[in-house]
């Protein structure tokens, strides 16, 4: 009865989209991006993002070694990012609160009319981004602040909005570097044409990502030939490390003389120990 109603439920998923509400410009430039024209080229927004995200990982999947090391690579600069936006909004919020005097209370601040949009796309790495994109929203919310309350020239505002907008669009662009090759690990043992293309597109890799034991928490699983593959690799590790602990090692020969010349130098004292011990012991 019970395997039966198992077999009826369906996969799990979200009822609702997911949304995000954004209260600046900056924030929402880097969410949409720009489309491209005869007269600007285009930029990439985050939604545009993670459709290239999830090519990478469907090479992944099928087990590209490339699309593993731009994952891991993305994942990185990331939690770079993070470190980087972190410090950004302590200090301009550490500003604010060492510059305004005791007697003066700011209220909160945000738009009248926000923009609210769905996140449709299923990427955790695109997830990880988002928060950052928010990160951005309150770092210009607290900076409009700073300079409509005079403490922040508009100099060092605008001089701060471009260099948090460009570490993000910077982080965004490197998906970019991958390039879909349809190569795999195999490919690149045998060093075959998949191969060779791969490389010139995108240089030589690690052992670590050849051999798919260097990679990303996040990333897809590798397909079950790879990790088939893998677990007979580790297997065959383990027999040969099990024959060596096996093996006993033979003392040498100069050991055993040696051994064998303090017992006889050392007996006669041992002897002596003895006989005092026992005169001491009648003695008493």
């Amino acid at each position: 009865m019970a395997d039966s109603a198992t077999k009826k439920m369906a996969a799990i998923g979200a009822k609702q989209d997911i949304e995000i509400e954004m209260a600046t410009r900056p924030a929402l430039r880097l969410w949409e991006g720009r489309e491209k024209t005869q007269k600007r080229h285009g930029i990439l927004g985050l939604p545009g993002f993670c459709k290239i995200v999830r090519g990478i990982e469907q090479s992944i999947k099928e087990d590209d070694p490339y699309a593993d090391y731009h994952y891991h690579r993305l994942e990185q600069a990331i939690e770079d990012l993070t470190f980087d936006l972190d410090s950004e909004l302590k200090d301009v919020k550490t500003f604010i609160k060492e510059n305004i005097p005791p007697a003066m209370r700011l209220p909160d601040i945000g738009s009248k009319n926000p923009v609210v949009v769905p996140i449709r796309f299923a990427s955790r790495l695109g997830f990880q981004l988002v928060y950052q994109l928010l990160k951005v929203d309150q770092i210009v919310l607290k900076v409009l602040l700073a300079n409509h309350i005079g403490l922040l020239p508009n100099k060092e505002k605008f001089e701060t909005l471009a260099r948090v907008e460009k570490r993000v669009r910077g982080v965004i662009h490197m998906v970019f570097s991958y390039r879909h090759t349809g190569v795999t690990r195999d490919d690149m043992a045998t060093n075959n044409q998949k191969a060779q293309k791969a490389k010139e597109l995108m240089g030589d890799l690690e052992v670590g990502y050849l051999e798919g034991t260097t990679r990303s928490d996040n990333a897809p699983p590798l397909p079950m030939k790879r990790l088939q593959t893998m677990g007979k690799a580790l297997d065959n590790d383990k027999g040969d490390k099990k024959v060596k602990l096996g093996r006993k090692k033979k003392v040498p020969d100069s050991e055993d003389a040696l051994a064998a010349e303090l017992d006889r130098v050392l007996k006669p004292v041992d002897e002596e120990m003895s006989r005092t011990t026992k005169k001491k012991t009648a003695t008493a």
